[in-house]
């Protein structure tokens, strides 16, 4: 039979609660006064056992049954309480929470960490039913709830509490279930939630228990400690905790304890400064409050709270608005992350300001805008701020603000000028955010979309032209008057002045107009609009100018070693080029060359970029391409006046893309159709096409395409207009046809013996003009590519070379009653030169294809003979063997063979070679008998590629050829650079040879030409570093380069001298000696030398190689000659880096340069050495260099009152000689004798 549990409850406590009655209703003394912790549950006034006096803890099985059994104890209790209403806690009765029920609920929650998972859940469950069954009772009071009923809350509340504390604080070691947390935490926002709405039910005149409403708050806490990430935060329930204290915020009197616990929180926590701030989104009191605690925060400890500050002004930016003026002080302080959160809340006040202006009244709007340029103002300084995490953060919020539409128009202007200014900053984070920053503002300009300068300047001109002409009469009259002063001054800058000056009244006259404009006429509104319109277009112009004079920084960063910085710059490229700014298409072409870039990623962004600016539409991100037309146009306008070194990098490009199928067919139909029509892009169309052959040959490789390149490009039409450029694209468009095959019957190698025969006229200049250097000079280049397509389409080459050379001679030497013609010759010479170095480079091909014949036989000899040997056929494998080292003679053979043909047969028995002596006379031109700069140049040339072939004809010709450098006329800088560059060719080829010379090369890095030293210093840096030429001996001529007044001379060597210190032997240290000795025996200002060591010594970087050095250059002090070469001595010193074993030898050498310390800059920089040894030094080490400190200046005093002595008694000696105005000779002799 089941017993009535509500019977069973009454009986139970009936005893217990008789003694504790009160004496009058709702004044009794609380059973359940919070405690500080669980324990003292066991004490007064609660005197509770850990356990029941009947739990069963014979094992665990028994133990757990006894803890289960407990729990349904407290269930039934909740049944009870369920079915009944507040007349259960009537009279204050403790019926139901009784001394059975508070044990029970103490030794489950107490050891609910031991508990099994299930139990555990079931104990929560059992407190959240109870905590709902309160609250409904709660609910549906008339009255104030009993102190029966208020004890049962508090108890269940404590429990509750306590229960989440214990089980967060050991989840590790308790299994750990995130079950539990939403249960607990859905009872405690019960709790919560309904002493917040009831608390006159609840207390005696509503004055609340603040012990028992700042538990749902303590557990709020504990949970959201664990909320990091949004994971944790869903599993820990801190969205319910969030609820818990939003509800528990409307208690005034624990305000300030919420307050405390939060700013607690958020010093030691990262991730609670959002939540916080997210809380204060519905509270504005706690905002206030805790951001008065905020701005008491010293510089400490504000690491961890700076982000609430911008995540509140986020939620609530007109509240941090408010405050602002007492966080200010913080743009100050040393911690970054307080500033960059400053930076970020005016970012979200800002963009606050702009969008709730237009809904304010017109002295809240003043308001507002003062604000406004207040806050605008503090941004633009910060963009200068000392950390670069900061000047990154203006940048991004600058770019919100764009992005928002909430920059003012008028602020647009100096933010792009900010941002190019940060393109030079020194860090990658800054350099990138200002690269985003521009492609924000040029894709957010109020101009319009085309931003090409054309129009704009047009527009310009006329609003210009009506303003001047419909200026107010009183204006025109003032403009009048000071023009006439300024014409009799005849100055144009007063002239200037008075036009912007009245320009200037005339807009200012608009402006005042615009204010009344309901009573202006026709005309002045016309008037008033073309000022606006002025205006606007004068902004846009200055907007392109801006990002137009921003070229070079970008075109720099292009080059920089950081791939943020080339992607990003090239992204913006591809903007730039959608708004049509003319710097997008230059852009382009410098950042093509880095398709020459090792890392693939920039190639990749190269080759992303340049397929988006030129052949795909704007916007569709690669997806859609443009009209086949439109393609064609953008690819000539990029190659159109390229460079030879542009035009390689967009034969790269082209190529790759060609490949990948990333070009539509149909332009290279187009760009046929150019050829054929198109004479102002013919060459542009023919280098394109040739670009594209390089990697797929069918868009030459046809008779129909051949045919229109030889009516269009090498055919009559060619001959008549010269046009040089389109010869020379159509004979590198050659270059990419296979070689043709003697077939009369086929009509492909008809129309290539054509073009072959026009190839011939174009190398034999029959098409020059003798009276014009300049078409003989634009012949060079055509002539060049003419017969490179000879060697790749004729089937005899060598052949149609001496049907050429035969033809010019005979043109050249043999004509009657004619002197032979310096264009003539010059242009022979160039023949010469080109058609030898083409004959060595087709038998070097020649000697390879053959070599590469007999290594495949050769592998497949071997393969037979390791068949045999697997067969144990020992007569067939040495038959085989013995054909194998028949073929490897054979090899060496044929390379003896060549070599043959390019020492002998190409110049000494070859037709080249009889003019190898008339060649070198006109090289020498003894007598200066040969006048003509293009024959002089054209002859050196040829003699190099002589040269080149030949071994022993370098030689004998080196001697020659460094004359002819020598004595070449200063203005000829083109022969000087053409010299240098060949020498170095000759050097690759023939290092023996001409080693000797070397030093005559290096004397060209002093030469008085730009392009000379330039191209020098280039031809030295690939020798030195294919370790073709020996840099010791003549270093400090590259060393002296550093201080160049060239940057890309500059640029150049200090790249040399990197890529020096990154070998293993790191050649720089070994040079410095070296450098350092011939330095200082140059006449050469201080800064330089210093400047160029202080550079050098940088890449010292080992102690043993410090040590050593120091040691060294100690040694050099008894050398110096003077004082300023100690000084220097020392000031190399003071650029290494400093340890006990460097002070030591210092120190023991003090001997050495102790005389020396009189001199200021001596002394200056010992003492710079002793102040950088101390930064470094150990504790025991300070003593020593104080010691040593002193006596460097004890000694430099002893040593300058020294010097002074001296230079004083110098003078004095100097002063008592005797003066005489006459020579001893011219005294009378009586006066001698007087004396």
């Amino acid at each position: 039979m089941m017993i009535d549990p509500t019977i069973e409850q009454t009986t139970k406590v009936s005893q217990w609660t008789s003694s504790r009655r009160p004496a009058a209703n709702n004044t009794m003394k609380s059973r359940f006064p919070i405690p500080s912790s669980i324990q003292d549950l066991e004490r007064a006034p609660y005197d509770l056992l850990p356990y029941p006096e009947d739990f069963a803890d014979d094992n665990e099985a028994a133990r757990a049954d006894s803890f289960t059994e407990l729990v349904n104890k407290l269930e039934q209790g909740n049944h009870v309480l369920k079915n009944s209403d507040h007349r259960l806690f009537s009279e204050d009765e403790d019926v139901w929470l009784d001394e059975e029920r508070m044990q029970a609920l103490y030794t489950l929650v107490r050891k609910s960490t031991s508990l099994s998972v299930e139990t555990r859940n079931d104990l929560v469950q059992v407190l959240a039913d109870a905590m709902k069954s309160l609250a409904d009772i709660l609910v549906t009071s008339n009255d104030v709830v009993s102190q029966a009923f208020r004890d049962a809350w508090a108890c269940h509340v404590y429990m509750i509490y306590t229960f989440t504390f214990l089980n967060e604080a050991n989840r590790k070691e308790a299994g750990f279930d995130s079950e539990y947390r939403s249960i607990a935490a859905g009872a405690l926002l019960t709790a919560a939630h309904h002493m917040a709405k009831y608390p006159n039910l609840l207390w005696q005149r509503g004055v609340v228990d603040e012990s028992v409403i700042i538990l749902p708050c303590r557990t709020a806490y504990t949970l959201l400690e664990v909320s990091s990430g949004v994971i944790n935060r869903k599993t820990a329930c801190g969205d319910t905790a969030l609820q818990i204290l939003e509800v528990s915020l409307s208690h005034t009197s624990i305000l300030s304890l919420i307050t405390t616990s939060l700013m607690d929180m958020m010093h030691s926590l990262e991730h609670m400064s959002s939540i916080v701030a997210e809380l204060c989104a519905k509270s504005e009191t706690l905002s206030v409050e805790l951001l008065r605690e905020v701005a008491r925060l010293d510089s400490m400890g504000i690491k961890n709270v700076a982000p609430f500050v911008s995540s509140l002004a986020a939620s609530q930016p007109r509240l941090v608005l408010k405050h602002m003026p007492q966080l200010m002080f913080f743009l100050d302080s040393e911690p970054y992350t307080m500033r960059n959160a400053l930076v970020t809340a005016i970012g979200h006040i800002l963009q606050s300001l702009a969008h709730n202006n237009a809904k304010s009244e017109e002295s809240a709007m003043l308001d507002a805008n003062k604000a406004r340029e207040n806050l605008l103002s503090v941004l633009s300084t910060r963009l200068y701020d000392t950390s670069s995490y900061t000047r990154a953060t203006v940048l991004r919020t600058w770019i919100s603000l764009i992005q928002n539409k909430s920059l003012p128009k008028d602020h647009f202007l100096p933010v792009t000028r900010m941002a190019v200014d940060r393109l030079q900053d020194r860090t990658v984070i800054v350099r990138k955010q200002a690269l985003l920053l521009l492609s924000e503002l040029l894709e957010n300009n109020p101009f319009m979309g085309n931003l090409d300068p054309a129009p704009y300047r047009a527009k310009l001109n006329e609003l210009y032209t009506y303003m001047k002409e419909n200026m107010p009469a009183h204006i025109r009259e003032a403009n009048e008057a000071a023009m006439k002063d300024a014409e009799e001054s005849e100055s144009a800058v007063a002239m200037q002045e008075v036009e912007r000056a009245a320009l200037a009244a005339s807009l200012a006259e608009a402006d005042t107009l615009l204010e009344d404009t309901e009573n202006l006429s026709s005309a002045d509104k016309e008037f008033c609009t073309k000022a606006q319109a002025l205006k606007f277009t004068q902004s846009a112009l200055d907007f392109i100018d801006v990002l137009e004079d921003a070229t070079l920084a970008f075109e720099s960063l292009m080059l920089s070693n950081n791939t943020t910085d080339v992607t990003e710059s090239l992204r913006f490229f591809v903007k730039a080029k959608h708004f049509q700014l003319p710097c997008a298409v230059t852009g382009m072409k410098h950042a093509l060359a880095l398709m020459w870039s090792p890392e693939v990623a920039i190639r990749e962004e190269v080759l992303k970029a340049f397929v988006e600016v030129f052949i795909t539409v704007p916007g569709s991100v690669g997806a859609e391409n443009l009209p086949g037309k439109r393609i064609a146009n953008n690819l000539v306008q990029l190659v159109d006046k390229a460079n030879k070194s542009e035009l390689a990098s967009i034969e790269e490009a082209i190529s790759h893309l060609v490949k990948e199928n990333r070009i539509p067919a149909e332009v290279f139909g187009i760009l046929w159709s150019a050829v054929a029509n198109d004479h102002e892009n013919r060459t542009s169309a023919l280098q394109l096409i040739a670009m594209g052959a390089t990697a797929d040959r069918s868009i030459i490789d046809s008779k129909s395409r051949l045919k229109l390149l030889l009516d269009a490009a090498l055919g009559d039409h060619a001959q008549d207009s010269r046009d040089w450029a389109a010869i020379g694209a159509a004979a590198v468009l050659l270059q990419r046809v296979p070689r043709a095959k003697i077939d009369l019957s086929d009509a492909k190698y008809l129309i290539l013996e054509r073009l072959m025969e026009q190839l011939c006229a174009v190398a034999q200049g029959d098409w020059c003009l003798d009276a014009s250097e300049a078409d003989t000079l634009q012949w060079f280049s055509a002539a060049e590519q003419a017969i490179k397509a000879l060697f790749v389409i004729c089937p005899e080459p060598e052949a149609a070379c001496r049907s050429i050379i035969v033809t010019m001679s005979h043109f050249t030497f043999e004509r009657q009653n004619s002197l032979c013609h310096p264009l003539h010759l010059a242009r022979f010479f160039h023949m010469l030169g080109q058609i030898s170095l083409n004959l060595l480079v087709y038998t070097e091909a020649l000697s390879g294809s053959v070599r590469r014949g007999n290594a495949k036989r050769a592998v497949k000899m071997q393969e037979e003979a390791d068949k045999a040997k697997c067969r144990a056929s020992t007569h067939e494998d040495d038959d085989i063997e013995a054909e194998l080292g028949i073929a490897q003679a054979a090899e060496a053979e044929n390379e003896r063979n060549m070599a043959e043909i390019s020492e002998r047969e190409i110049l000494n028995r070859g037709l080249i070679g009889k003019f190898g002596p008339l060649l070198a006379r006109v090289v020498a031109n003894d007598g200066g008998r040969f006048e003509s700069k293009i024959l002089m140049e054209a002859s050196v040339l040829a003699l190099t590629k002589f040269m080149c072939v030949s071994s022993h004809f370098c030689e004998k010709h080196l001697p020659l050829l460094f004359t002819a450098l020598s004595k070449a006329p200063p203005g000829d800088t083109t022969l000087r650079a053409n010299t240098v560059v060949a020498l170095g060719d000759l050097a690759f080829r023939f290092p023996n040879e001409v080693e000797p010379y070397t030093p005559h090369l290096y004397a060209c890095l002093r030469d008085n030409s730009t392009k000379v030293r330039r191209h020098t210093l280039m031809v030295l840096t690939h020798l030195v570093l294919n370790d073709m030429v020996k840099v010791k001996g003549q270093v400090c001529e590259i060393a002296l380069c550093l201080r160049d007044n060239d940057p890309r001379i500059r640029d150049m060597s200090r790249l040399l001298f990197h890529e020096l210190s990154k070998r293993s032997n790191n050649p720089v240290y070994n040079l410095l000696p070296d450098i350092i000795s011939q330095l200082s025996q140059q006449s050469m200002q201080k800064e330089d030398f210093r400047g160029i060591m202080s550079f050098l010594l940088g890449y010292v970087k080992k102690d043993r190689q410090n040590e050593m050095l120091t040691e060294k250059l100690c040694q050099r002090f008894p050398k110096c000659l003077s004082l300023e070469q100690t000084a220097d001595l020392v000031f190399c010193i003071s650029q290494l880096k400093m340890n006990e074993k460097t002070i030591k030898c210092l120190s023991d050498s003090f001997k050495l340069y102790k005389d020396a310390l009189c001199n200021e800059d001596v002394k200056k920089q010992f003492l710079m050495i002793v102040g950088k040894a101390k930064k470094s030094a150990k504790p025991e080490s300070r003593q020593f260099l104080d010691e040593w400190e002193n006596k460097i200046s004890e000694t430099a005093a002893i040593e300058a009152e020294n010097e002074a002595v001296g230079q004083n008694a110098a003078k004095a000696k100097k002063s008592k000689r005797p003066k005489r105005t006459k020579p001893l000779r011219s005294i009378p002799q009586e006066e001698l004798d007087d004396e």
